[in-house]
């Protein structure tokens, strides 16, 4: 009888040798606790946690966060918008001119609160806001070099209902914490409405407001309870019907003239409403 010989390539052998292995693999379940399965990292460099918890335990710590970021997102915003510009020191409105430097707000115009105060001779100057926009305006320092800029917002809460607005005095104005301002070549833009935060206050605080102002109104206790129920989902300052207002704001400019150091303070109020 004659045998049969069959002659198998190497490639094929190899080919199905490698089919068995990732069959085997495949098939094999893990074992919790396999030492042979776990990787450990040692190195500090890569156990650093950099990135914020996206849902915080405490929801007004969240809000402080998203207040920060928001305000380095306008920040960027403002310096695209300044590198975008072909001639930023194009600024024109109200100027106060300091002995050391002038320092002009585009599209401003202001009073002085004290008559007898002298921009030439202070470090420190206060005006009341008659027309134009606080919020993201420019304004240029002239004659000062090494120039930066902070500004903080003064802040109210309110109650805006039915075309009505309610100051609630009880809980206070709120500073933001110096924010520095983009800039170029001396041209400065100022932070957004989104710098205006506010107090961490929860609903029965803000309840306990809106009651007193409503109070002292003398509005009818029946139209009273109906005005509070609109805060029954309320319960941050950012939540409807409340409003965070900006009601002044401070600019510090820091800066050299002939070698010595400037610094000036300006505060800016808006009219009561």
């Amino acid at each position: 009888m004659k045998q049969l010989i069959f002659i198998i390539p190497l490639s094929l052998f190899v080919f199905i040798n490698s089919c068995k292995e990732k069959s085997t693999k495949t098939n094999t379940s893990l074992s919790l606790g396999d030492s042979t399965t776990i990787v450990t990292e040692y190195d500090s460099n890569y156990l650093v946690n950099n990135i914020n918890d996206i849902s915080p335990v405490k929801k007004q710590s969240a809000e402080k966060q998203i207040t920060s970021m928001m305000v380095q997102v306008d920040s960027l915003k403002a310096s695209q918008k300044l590198e975008n510009e072909t001639d930023p020191k194009m600024v024109k409105g109200f100027e106060i001119n300091f002995n050391e430097c002038k320092v002009i707000f585009d599209g401003l115009t202001a009073h002085a609160l004290n008559l007898s105060q002298n921009e030439r001779n202070t470090n420190s100057v206060s005006y009341l806001k008659d027309a134009g926009n606080i919020v993201e305006m420019k304004l240029f320092v002239d004659g000062l070099q090494d120039v930066k800029v902070e500004q903080r917002v003064h802040t109210k809460l309110y109650i805006i209902q039915n075309e009505k607005s309610y100051l609630l005095n009880d809980l206070g104005k709120y500073i933001s914490p110096w924010f520095n301002l983009a800039s170029k070549e001396n041209t400065f833009v100022s932070v957004s409405n989104n710098s205006a935060g506010f107090f961490e206050v929860n609903q029965q605080k803000i309840k306990n407001a809106f009651d007193r102002e409503l109070r002292k109104k003398k509005m009818p206790n029946k139209e009273i309870a109906e005005n509070l129920k609109l805060l029954d989902k309320t319960n941050l300052y950012s939540d409807a019907p409340c409003i965070v207002k900006i009601v002044s704001s401070q600019w510090r400019i820091i800066g050299k003239r002939d070698g010595k150091r400037v610094q000036k303070l300006i505060q800016l109020d808006e009219p009561q409403s």
